[in-house]
């Protein structure tokens, strides 16, 4: 007997609808699926967009190539840069035809902090450009300026810079090139930051223009030394040195090396700064006097990784935490490969070593903050024309590289350099207590020349100050660059 293929009501086969019943099924799988990719890349190019937005609008709205700045440009006039005291840096003028005129009262002062909007904008006038043609100005207000053809006045950009210490700084290291970068180490404000040689970004003609690019003299003026010139560190390393060697040593009261004004033997030897004799000599004699024979024997004793692992967590072979600035990062190329005689020229901050003067600060920024870095900054606060202010700069930590100990450690080194050793026209009679490391730094390119280098700290009534100098091609560091830290802390204590 013939069996009977049971029917649903449409005529179809139980099986095929249990066949059509699980396509569907997978199609609708199929369907969620897709629907899930697309939902999880729309959220993953949300974040982005977010991220992209909080970490990175300052870049994007302060690019040269934001064709909104030309238009907002048509409708209010470039805000001030101010100082830390409020005198003007830079600021708009408009004559009688309402032709702009970008000035700076300061000249070839603040060129390189301060930027240029001529031939290619840099600086502050670069990293704030934006903030500068945006008006704070009532909307009311800002409408009746548009019906009569007026510009609005746009926000201005208060600065850390002091005009005085600035001035002073400048006049200090008169012809010589160099930079000077004066700094408060517990809140990262840059409150000095001159290069040298400099020019007028206020008097920039294409005849000018011409001559500083083709540059004969090789001043390079358009280059801000402080946060890009990479010098050799010379004996202002020999903080990086000492405080891995406290790290790697069970007890650095131990130390102690007889002197004979060199190490080494042939190509490889490397003498004392002038060929003196420093005898016996302990950690904190040879930190003072600045032995280099000392130096290289601690050198040649460490574990080159670790050394290196300190170094870069002082941003070595890195970038700064500075947003608004040009800059370089140092170099410290020292690896476990090295030969013996590398490791020995870089333990006196010699060889490949190189450094900004700006980097070359923040050590002891974190030794006379007990440790903690503070992320260094030049831009305090943005406001209105009126003086509302709409925006103000965080001070935030960078991290803290270095432990208390450490920090009380490396004080007291830099304190016996004052007392003792080759900074001591420092001691001040009382107005403030100064610590620091001198250098002197050889070229790379075998001229007998050497940089000049203070890296060091000041403190007393409650304030603190830590200077970072190099004159170039000068000498000593006890005898150039320090002569300009003392006039520094003279003139603020």
């Amino acid at each position: 007997m013939r069996e009977k293929k049971s029917r649903t009501e449409g005529g179809m086969s139980v099986k095929e609808e249990r066949d059509r019943v699980k396509q569907g099924k997978r199609l609708n799988r199929e369907m969620a699926v897709v629907s899930y990719i697309f939902m999880a890349l729309f959220l993953v190019m949300a974040g982005f967009f977010v991220y992209y937005v909080a970490h990175n609008s300052d870049m994007v709205l302060n690019n040269a190539a934001n064709k909104r700045q030309d238009l907002l440009a048509k409708r209010v006039t470039r805000g001030k840069i101010l100082s830390d005291k409020g005198k003007v840096l830079a600021e708009t003028k408009t004559d009688k035809k309402g032709r702009d005129t970008r000035v700076y009262p300061y000249g070839e002062l603040f060129a390189h902090v301060v930027g240029r909007l001529s031939h290619g904008k840099t600086g502050i006038e670069a990293s704030e450009s934006y903030s500068m043609l945006t008006s704070g100005i009532n909307p009311l207000s800002g409408m009746m300026n548009s019906l009569q053809g007026k510009k609005n006045p746009g926000n201005q950009v208060v600065t850390t810079l002091n005009v005085a210490l600035s001035q002073l700084a400048s006049d200090a290291l008169g012809e010589q090139k160099g930079a000077v970068v004066v700094m408060e180490p517990d809140t990262g404000k840059i409150l000095c930051m001159v290069s040298k040689p400099s020019y007028n970004p206020g008097a920039l003609t294409d005849a000018e223009w011409s001559r500083l690019t083709a540059d004969e003299g090789e001043d390079s003026a358009l280059y801000n030394r402080a946060t890009q010139g990479l010098y050799p560190p010379g004996s202002t390393f020999k903080l990086y040195t000492v405080l891995e060697y406290m790290r790697q040593s069970e007890d650095t009261d131990k130390f102690h090396y007889t002197c004979r004004g060199s190490i080494g033997t042939g190509l490889s030897k490397i003498r004392c700064y002038g060929g003196e004799v420093h005898g016996r000599v302990n950690l904190e004699t040879a930190f003072a006097k600045s032995c280099n024979a000392a130096f290289c024997k601690i050198g040649s004793g460490l574990d080159v990784a670790r050394w290196r692992k300190t170094c870069e967590s002082l941003y070595y072979n890195k970038k700064l935490p500075l947003a608004k600035l040009e800059q370089n990062s140092s170099r410290f190329n020292i690896s476990a490969d090295s030969e013996k005689g590398d490791v020995m020229q870089a333990s006196i901050g010699q060889g490949d070593t190189l450094v900004t003067p700006l980097q070359n600060a923040m050590l002891v920024c974190a030794a006379v903050n007990g440790g903690t870095m503070m992320v260094p900054y030049v831009v305090d606060r943005i406001e209105d024309f009126s003086g509302t202010v709409l925006q103000e700069t965080k001070q935030r930590e960078a991290g803290t590289p270095i432990t208390k100990e450490e920090a009380k450690k490396l004080k007291q080194l830099m304190r016996s350099v004052v007392e003792s050793g080759t900074a001591s026209q420092l001691n001040s009679g009382g107005r403030y207590i100064a610590g620091g490391k001198t250098g002197s730094a050889e070229f790379q390119n075998g001229s007998e020349d050497s940089h000049a280098w203070f890296v060091g700290y000041a403190q007393g009534g409650g304030r603190k100050l830590v200077v970072s100098i190099v004159v170039e091609a000068a000498g000593t560091g006890g005898r150039y660059a320090v002569p300009i830290a003392k006039k520094i802390f003279d003139a603020y204590w």
